[in-house]
C-alpha cells in the first residue's frame, strides 16, 4: 500500500505561522529556526532597544561651589584667588582688592544655608561681633556683602605667615608651659573684651585661635571665629530651634552641653580646657563618641596636667582646675581674673630662680673666707696703733 500521510518535520525545525513569535515583516517559511529574542540585559532601560556600540561619552568633572567661586569678583573689588579654609557655615578665600592690590580673607556662606533665615542672622552676627569688640587680639572685619548668586560674605584682615593653634598642636604635640601661659593670657584679654560688650563666644577651642608674627612676638594671638557667638541676655540659650546643641564637645562647659543658659563663665571653662590641651597635647577627656566625652565633662575630673607632663608647675594645675570647675560659681569670676592668675603666678614661678641666683651671688661675695682678708688685717693694724699710742700717752703724758 501506498502511505498517503504527509511527511512531518522535526519539531525543532517546524515552521511557525507568520507573526507568531517572528519579527514584524518576516514571511512564513523564510526561517525554519526559532526566532531570536532580544537579551533583556542588553536592552537600554526604558528604550526597548539595544544600545549602540559607540563608546560612552565622558563628562568633564564638575567642581564644588567653592571651586566655582574662585576667580570671581565680589562687590566689584574683591577677586577670590584660592580657598584657604572651610567650616560648617562656609568657605574662607584669599582675595585681593582689584584697585589697591591689598590681600584680604573673605568668608562666604554656603548657598544652601542662605535659604535659612536663622543661619543668615547668625552669619551676620559673627561679622558684627568681631567689629563691636575692637580688640587687637580679634580679627578685624572690614566689609560685608552678597555674591551674585545670593550668598552673603564678609571681608576680614588676612593673617599671613601663621597658623591656628589646632594645627600647631598637631605639629608640636604640646607646648612648653611658659609659652602656654603667654598664649592663654592673650586669649583672656581678647575674650574679656568680648564679654565687656556682652558677647559670649561659645566655641572656644584651639582651632579658632590663630598665632601670627606681629610686633616682635611670634605668638601674637588672634581670635578668628565668632560663628555661634550670641549676646548675653537672660533668654539666651545655646540650643538652636531644632534642638541641636552648638559647640565642640572636647572643650564644652557642662552647662552648655546640657543646653542650659550660659554666660561668660562657659567661655572660661572652655579656655581652661584649651589651656589643658596646649599643655598636654590632648583635650581633658577622650571617649568613644561625643556623648561619652560630654558625660565626662559633666561627671569626671581630668587628671592634672603635671601628671602627664612632669615640668608643668603645680600652681598651673590649680589655675586650670579652677577654670574648669563644674559649677560656674567656682570658676574665675572673669577672664581678667583668669589672666591675672596666669601672669602673676607665672612671674612668681620665674622669680624664685632669679632670687636664688642673686642670693647665691650675694652669699659668695659676703661669705667669710678661709683666711684673713686684707681689710681685716688693715683694721687690726689701725686698732693696734691706736692702743699703742694710748699706752705711750699714759706712760709719758
Amino acid at each position: 500500500m501506498v502511505d498517503t500521510r504527509e511527511p512531518t518535520l522535526d519539531p525543532a525545525h517546524q515552521a511557525r505561522p507568520a507573526g507568531a513569535g517572528q519579527p514584524s515583516g518576516a514571511s512564513a517559511g523564510t526561517d525554519m529556526t526559532l526566532p531570536r529574542t532580544p537579551d533583556p540585559r542588553r536592552v537600554a532601560p526604558g528604550l526597548g532597544r539595544t544600545p549602540t556600540t559607540e563608546p560612552p561619552r565622558t563628562r568633564a568633572p564638575v567642581g564644588s561651589m567653592a571651586d566655582l567661586l574662585v576667580g570671581s569678583v565680589l562687590a566689584d573689588r574683591y577677586k577670590l584667588i584660592t580657598k584657604i579654609g572651610e567650616g560648617a557655615m562656609g568657605w574662607v578665600f584669599l582675595a585681593e582688592h582689584t584697585e589697591i592690590g591689598k590681600k584680604y580673607a573673605i568668608k562666604v556662606m554656603r548657598p544652601a544655608l542662605c535659604r535659612l533665615p536663622e543661619a543668615v542672622r547668625r552669619f551676620r552676627r559673627e561679622a558684627r561681633a568681631a567689629t563691636q569688640v575692637g580688640s587687637k587680639h580679634i580679627v578685624d572685619v572690614t566689609d560685608f556683602g552678597t555674591t551674585p548668586s545670593g550668598a552673603v560674605f564678609f571681608v576680614m584682615e588676612y593673617l599671613e605667615g601663621g597658623e591656628d593653634l589646632g594645627t600647631l598642636l598637631k605639629k608640636a604635640g604640646r607646648l612648653p608651659w611658659a609659652r602656654v601661659v603667654h598664649i592663654v593670657a592673650q586669649l583672656c584679654d581678647a575674650l574679656q573684651a568680648a564679654h565687656d560688650t556682652g558677647i559670649i563666644h561659645r566655641d572656644v577651642k584651639p582651632a579658632n585661635f590663630y598665632r601670627v608674627p606681629q610686633a616682635g612676638d611670634d605668638d601674637f594671638i588672634k581670635v578668628l571665629d565668632f560663628g555661634i557667638a550670641r549676646l548675653a541676655n537672660p533668654t539666651d540659650s545655646i540650643v538652636t530651634q531644632t534642638g541641636v546643641v552648638m559647640g565642640t564637645p572636647d572643650y564644652m562647659a557642662p552647662e552648655q552641653a546640657q543646653g542650659l543658659h550660659v554666660d561668660h563663665r562657659a567661655d572660661i571653662y572652655s579656655l581652661g580646657a584649651t589651656c589643658y590641651a596646649l599643655l598636654t597635647g590632648r583635650p581633658p577627656f577622650s571617649g568613644k563618641n561625643e556623648y561619652d566625652i560630654i558625660y565626662k565633662h559633666l561627671n569626671e575630673t581630668p587628671r592634672p596636667p603635671s601628671l602627664l607632663v612632669s615640668d608643668v608647675p603645680e600652681w598651673l594645675d590649680q589655675v586650670v582646675a579652677r577654670a574648669m570647675a563644674k559649677v560656674p560659681d567656682r570658676r574665675f569670676a572673669s577672664m581678667a581674673e583668669f589672666a591675672s592668675a596666669l601672669r602673676n603666678e607665672g612671674k612668681a614661678e620665674r622669680k624664685p630662680a632669679t632670687s636664688q641666683a642673686a642670693a647665691s651671688l650675694s652669699d659668695a661675695e659676703h661669705a667669710a673666707p678661709h683666711g684673713i682678708s686684707p681689710a681685716v688685717l688693715a683694721l687690726g693694724a689701725v686698732a693696734l696703733a691706736g692702743i699703742g699710742g694710748l699706752i705711750v700717752y699714759l706712760a709719758f703724758g
